[in-house]
């Protein structure tokens, strides 16, 4: 059960305080990741195709406060005392299935997706990103607005504001892929659905403001190796177990 300690709060006081108050936007950008549909509903609709979704995209959308706390106080677990590596999106699946509230839900969007081709698909996997894109970018707003309080700590908020900057380069990185190169693709979501968790373990107390540290540098060698367009895929991806 997600329970913030009370030093916590005072120590990391305003980064606390930007998290709660997107704590909605990190659900739904998890959720963008492991369920690209959930965020291109308008698209779908657009092809004629979202009524394969849309009833469960409606019992996400209704989801009450208490089910999207457990949802991402489950899936936080998973990043804690672990880097990220191969298995982390199997164990990730597999936390979902096992969360009865929603394995149903889940479960259904990931078999209708089969209906869709395959350049559809690739647009809406493009279409979710762009949309947690946009929910990064009013997250960074936030932090550069209270970085011109002189009582916050700058350091702290630029550590928050780097992560979610990285993340965003990662963004970036997927949208430039074409549908054939499907397995960066999928690798990119992964790491992008771990970093999001990263973030909100540190939130909850999972995980301390070293740690976190420890994986912004991780995440910023990622991100150099990303823009020297290694050819090898698999070597950007174990820099983050190193």
């Amino acid at each position: 059960m997600f329970v913030m300690e009370n030093c916590r709060i005072d120590e990391f006081g305003q980064v606390n305080s930007i998290l709660n108050s997107f704590s909605t936007d990190m659900f739904d950008g998890v959720t963008f990741i492991v369920r690209p549909v959930v965020g291109a509903i308008d698209y779908l609709r657009s092809m004629h195709q979202s009524y394969l979704f849309q009833k469960e995209i409606d019992k996400i959308s209704n989801f009450d406060f208490e089910t999207r706390e457990k949802f991402m106080d489950i899936l936080t677990d998973l990043v804690v005392d672990r880097l990220y590596d191969d298995e982390f999106i199997n164990e990730l699946e597999q936390k979902i299935a096992d969360f009865n509230e929603i394995s149903e839900i889940f479960k259904e969007l990931s078999h209708r997706k089969l209906n869709i081709e395959q350049k559809q698909m690739h647009r809406v996997f493009k279409l979710s990103l762009r949309k947690l894109n946009g929910r990064i970018v009013s997250i960074r707003d936030e932090i550069n607005s209270s970085m011109w309080d002189d009582s916050e700590d700058v350091a702290q908020l630029l550590l928050l504001d780097q992560l979610f900057y990285l993340i965003q380069e990662i963004i970036n990185e997927a949208l430039d892929l074409p549908p054939n190169k499907q397995k960066e693709i999928n690798d990119l979501s992964h790491l992008l659905a771990y970093s999001l968790l990263y973030i909100e373990a540190f939130h909850r107390s999972k995980v301390s403001y070293d740690d976190l540290q420890s994986f912004l540098s991780r995440l910023s060698l990622c991100n150099y190796m990303l823009n020297k367009n290694l050819e090898d895929n698999d070597a950007i991806f174990e820099t983050l177990v190193v």
